[in-house]
């Protein structure tokens, strides 16, 4: 598939020079606001056109599909005009800032019957899918808690994940991951979400609670605050699984996924999954099912509706962060014959 980049920046530099390996795929067109910037991003991966406006890439008759890599409130916009444009979209995550965006999305990519996914690239990972196919054989039981967590450390005052109009802060940016990893392990959506947010004028870190049915819970954290980490477990009635590096994996080292099963005494088996680049697999994978016109399979690529359930529940995460009224924890006084370090009855 022949493929247009909206952006000239990092992370559609990754995406470049993963489809420049592909056998299948091809960037032919790259568009960004700076042209001399788009330019040398052309010159750099061997692009045939480089264009200062967004519009005259949509309206380049070679690209079938546009990989939308621009800031996170520029989403919704850019690629409802290029599925009106006719081309296929693979939008960078978030799919867009508010659940009303969401939808217009998927009504215009309905409308115009073309494919529209949120590149969570982690989920054409050969990692991923053994995790689906071990949760879809019942290895660990019934899935009954997820636990995931992203944060780096992030001291660029000037970087756009910290500017408000540019669709910044910590759960757009990486708290997404853990959140579609717990809407994917439970197969439906959260129906309640509590949260607590550190910063302004975006959520520098966050700390969220979401509730499924059937008593099933997830939490998440995700801080620009913290040393760089991320990792899910995935906790069942027979056992858990456990990733170190469930989101970013990288491309040319092998990853491990643990599986414990068992009671209290539990047996623990590593898994070793060989090196893959998600973002390759990710363009090849999209490119197939648009050429099939084949529905979006739970295994492998990212359903749409489980976007919109996502975005439904960051709205409903933000709003529990903006209206919760905080318990004040009462610290215990000790009295003075107790000794320091002693406690009553011991």
């Amino acid at each position: 598939m022949k493929w247009g980049i909206l952006s000239a920046g990092r992370i559609a530099r990754r995406f470049a020079s993963a489809v420049a390996v592909s056998v299948t795929e091809q960037v032919v067109a790259v568009a960004a606001r700076d042209a001399e910037r788009a330019t040398a991003f052309a010159g750099e991966f061997g692009i045939a056109r480089a264009y200062s406006d967004y519009e005259d890439l949509l309206n380049d008759p070679d690209v079938e599909a546009v990989y939308n890599a621009l800031p996170n409130s520029l989403h919704a916009h850019w690629s409802i005009a290029a599925l009106q444009a006719g081309k296929h979209v693979l939008c960078e995550k978030p799919l867009a800032t508010t659940l009303a965006d969401g939808l217009a999305m998927a009504a215009t990519a309905q409308a115009h019957r073309r494919l529209l996914m949120e590149a969570f690239m982690y989920r054409f990972h050969p990692q991923t899918i053994t995790v689906q196919r071990l949760l879809a054989d019942g290895v660990i039981g019934d899935v009954k808690q997820v636990r995931g967590n992203f944060a780096f450390l992030l001291d660029d005052t000037t970087n756009i994940r910290l500017n408000p109009e540019l669709g910044g802060g910590a759960l757009y940016d990486i708290g997404c991951y853990p959140l579609s990893y717990a809407r994917m392990a439970f197969g439906s959506a959260p129906q309640k979400a509590s949260a607590f947010v550190t910063g302004e004028p975006v959520d520098l870190s966050l700390s969220g609670l979401l509730w499924f049915a059937e008593d099933r819970v997830a939490t998440i954290t995700c801080s620009f605050q913290s040393a760089w980490n991320q990792r899910i477990e995935i906790i069942g009635s027979a056992g858990w699984i456990h990733l170190e590096r469930p989101f970013n994996p990288t491309p040319d080292l092998a990853t491990t996924i643990a599986i414990a099963r068992g009671g209290r005494h539990v047996t623990v088996e590593t898994v070793t999954i060989p090196a893959a680049d998600h973002f390759r697999l990710e363009a090849e994978g999209f490119a197939a099912l648009a050429s099939g016109g084949a529905p979006v399979p739970t295994t492998g690529a990212m359903p749409l509706t489980e976007s919109l359930d996502n975005l439904a529940a960051m709205e409903a995460l933000f709003r529990s962060a903006a209206t919760a009224t905080h318990t004040v924890v009462h610290q215990p006084t000790l009295t003075p014959e107790w000794p320091v370090g002693t406690s009553p009855g011991y």
